[in-house]
């Protein structure tokens, strides 16, 4: 009888033939239906069969071939002794155990180099080598966050992004009625926000990787990707977190471009965590060329904040540019591990924010209608891109159009203004950190973290002299009815600060995400008017922005496997102005993997 086998079919009966080597002989041979045989080579054959490599006629045929050869085998030997072995055939009763490991070992060496070779079964083939370098990440965290005011609390502060955000500029003398304001006063209860997050990395190659993350957000804004819910459940926006190339060139050294983390060892008290860096990163770490224990490490990066307009003034044919913003920045850190889960960490970082200072425009005609450099509405000055971005509160701040009255007339019919900072930002931030263990897995941390603006001047508070352009209007306390800051008589006083820092508690797990796992976390910061920029430092402590001080107590509790549960209680206050105490009080519920 002929059939055929197929290649996977010949290497099983190889490995059955194998496995039988320590065996006598077929004995005979068995139903198929009945229980596992003893012996090899029938096992492997119901195999086949079952499998579908060989059919049930020829499987019945290989047992019948194999019943035959025994019988006859058994008729040609003398009695109680196995046949004669072929000339040169040596017998070997015994296989031992690393004989029979060695010839598994060159049988599949020589399998699989067969089947690479014919291409049946080749795994690198099936799929590029990256493949094996791809990690999936993805977090989900529902929150509840409810906001309580002091009844004291000033009732006219400005919402500054929103004036900033205006198109045109806002109209401080047709709006006078309607400037927007921020809530101080009435409380905000279990508002729900919920945050998304889905990850990849890409290994692509033993020096180079990419990663893209998509993340949820109710604006634009760099410090949030808070989604908050209701809107009558309409959708929900994704945006474009972060996408970067990371090249690794030397174990000590690497390089990351786009889109992405923060790279600097910092805390909230200058960067949200919700922070991300667009542009240039590259870091030198010599931890593998130091003693065991010891690290250090050096980062350095340009990280673009705005171009500009591409077509400004869009309303004019002669074109303009003004500088672009950028903050440029470099850290260093080291740290010793002293054995037993004692470790400490310092670092010393410099961030230079370049062309974020306002500038006060040229003189901006307005007549109510048109305005100086174009025709037509939306109005545009000279200085419209030296407005601060995002702004929150706390940042002392001024209008940096000119706006200048053409004649016959004598008072503008409207001013469209928008607002800039009134001081230079050069940060000098210090951070140390001291964890030792306590048992079981739980240690303690203590953090503290200084900043202070080295850029910061008062002479820059009064720059463009004494007259009513290009003064300061935020953190001005009057002096005997005057605003003016910069006044030749009895001029207001600008109460602002160049300093901050912050001290932290830790105890606890790591990242409790396991049942048991927990954490207790306390916190005092300060934080002065103008020692970073309000449109970067924690968006949750005191909703936001600089001029601010208090307290954080929070705890997280592991439920499941990658599932926690924290609560956070946040108490802050002003330091320097008008009164406005915040309280906020946070639920989250978070999974990762």
């Amino acid at each position: 009888m002929m059939f055929k086998i197929n290649k996977q079919g010949r290497l099983l009966i190889a490995a059955g033939l194998l496995a039988s080597a320590a065996s006598p002989l077929l004995a005979q041979s068995e139903p198929a239906a009945q229980s596992p045989s003893t012996n090899a080579m029938v096992n492997l054959i119901r195999l086949l069969v079952q499998q579908g490599t060989i059919t049930q006629a020829n499987g019945d045929a290989l047992l019948k071939q194999a019943e035959t050869e025994a019988g006859q085998a058994r008729a040609a030997a003398p009695p109680g002794d196995l046949p004669p072995p072929a000339p040169g055939t040596i017998r070997v009763p015994y296989v031992p155990e690393t004989v029979r490991n060695q010839i598994r070992d060159e049988i599949k060496s020589e399998v699989m180099k067969q089947a690479q070779a014919e291409g049946w079964a080749a795994p690198e083939k099936a799929a590029p080598a990256w493949v094996n370098g791809v990690k999936l990440s993805a977090d989900v965290r529902v929150r509840s966050q409810s906001e309580f005011y002091s009844k004291d609390n000033a009732n006219d502060i400005f919402d500054y992004g929103a004036i900033n955000a205006t198109n045109g500029g806002f109209d401080f003398f047709k709006n006078v009625n309607n400037i927007p304001l921020i809530n101080t006063r009435e409380d905000r209860l279990n508002r729900m926000r919920v945050r998304a997050r889905l990850g990849a990395e890409f290994n692509i190659s033993k020096f180079a990787g990419i990663a893209v993350r998509l993340a949820t957000g109710d604006d634009t804004s760099p410090i949030s990707t808070n989604q908050i819910l209701g809107g009558g459940l309409g959708k929900r926006n994704i945006w474009l977190d972060q996408a970067y190339l990371k090249l690794t060139p030397v174990e000590w050294a690497s390089a990351s471009f786009g889109r992405f983390p923060n790279p600097f060892a910092s805390t909230d008290l200058v960067f949200d965590r919700d922070v991300n860096f667009d542009g240039v990163v590259v870091e030198a770490n010599a931890a593998p060329m130091l003693p065991d224990g010891m690290s250090f490490a050096a980062r350095a990066g340009a990280f673009p904040l705005d171009f500009g307009s591409g077509d400004f003034p869009s309303t004019s044919q002669d074109k303009k540019s003004y500088p672009s913003k950028w903050l440029f920045a470099g850290q260093i850190e080291g740290g010793y591990d002293f054995g037993g889960g004692v470790q400490f960490r310092a670092s010393a970082a410099y961030y230079k924010f370049k062309n974020v200072q306002g500038q006060l425009s040229d003189p901006c005609l307005f007549n109510g209608a048109s305005v100086g450099i174009g025709t037509n509405d939306p109005v545009e000055c000279s200085t419209d891109g030296s407005r601060a971005f995002f702004p929150r509160k706390g940042n002392t701040l001024f209008f940096v159009r000119n706006i200048v009255v053409p004649a016959p007339d004598t008072a503008p019919a409207s001013n469209r203004q928008y607002l800039g900072l009134v001081y230079r930002y050069s940060l000098l931030d210090l951070n140390a950190s001291l964890t030792v263990p306590v048992s079981g897995g739980v240690q303690a941390s203590l953090l503290g973290d200084y900043v202070r603006n080295l850029a910061y001047k008062k002479a820059d508070e009064c720059r463009y002299g004494v007259g009513p352009n290009g003064i300061p209007l935020t953190n001005v306390v009057s002096v005997n009815g005057n605003d003016n800051a910069c006044s030749a008589t009895s001029p207001a006083n600008v109460v602002s600060g160049n300093d901050g820092y912050l001290i932290r508690l830790t105890v606890g797990h790591k990242r409790p995400h396991k049942w048991g796992e927990w954490s207790i976390t306390g916190d005092y910061r300060y934080l002065q008017t103008d020692a970073v920029l309000d449109s970067l430092t924690d968006s949750d402590f005191h909703l936001g922005g600089t001029n601010t001080k208090g307290y954080t107590i929070a705890g997280t509790l592991g439920l499941f496997d990658g599932v926690s549960l924290t609560g956070r209680w946040m108490s802050a206050n002003e330091i320097t102005g008008r009164p406005l105490a915040i309280d906020v009080f946070q639920i989250d519920l978070s999974a990762e993997f």
